[in-house]
């Protein structure tokens, strides 16, 4: 069995904690990180834990969005960071879903920042 890190959960990954230790969870994964989903996400525990609000108050629901990368809050320099140092070799999907009308562009996007990424 092999892990997967979902950077858009990488949030919800962290637990508690109002920051994710992105590092941390790779490294744990180790050997067996074989597959990374990319895409940005807000951290739902910023702003006092209000970062989305939903009506009514209390309505049991989690929210978060799929991006491209930069327009959220993943630390992208620690992703690609740890990913360089640990010399991954697996299966990078971009899963961003918040542009349907600009999914070329975004598709595009994406594609040309990863391979520059894993490149470096």
């Amino acid at each position: 069995m092999n892990y997967l890190y979902c950077a858009p959960h990488t949030f919800h990954l962290s637990g508690a904690e109002p920051t994710a230790d992105i590092a941390a969870m790779m490294a744990y994964a180790g050997d067996k990180l074989q597959h990374v989903h990319i895409a940005d996400s807000f951290n739902h525990k910023g702003s006092s834990g209000l970062r989305y609000i939903l009506n009514p108050p209390g309505t049991p629901a989690r929210i978060h969005q799929h991006l491209d990368i930069g327009q959220g809050e993943v630390d992208w320099d620690t992703f690609f960071g740890t990913l360089r140092e640990l010399n991954f070799d697996g299966v990078a999907t971009s899963c961003v879903f918040a542009w349907e009308e600009r999914a070329r562009e975004s598709s595009a996007f994406m594609l040309d920042r990863i391979r520059k990424e894993l490149a470096a």
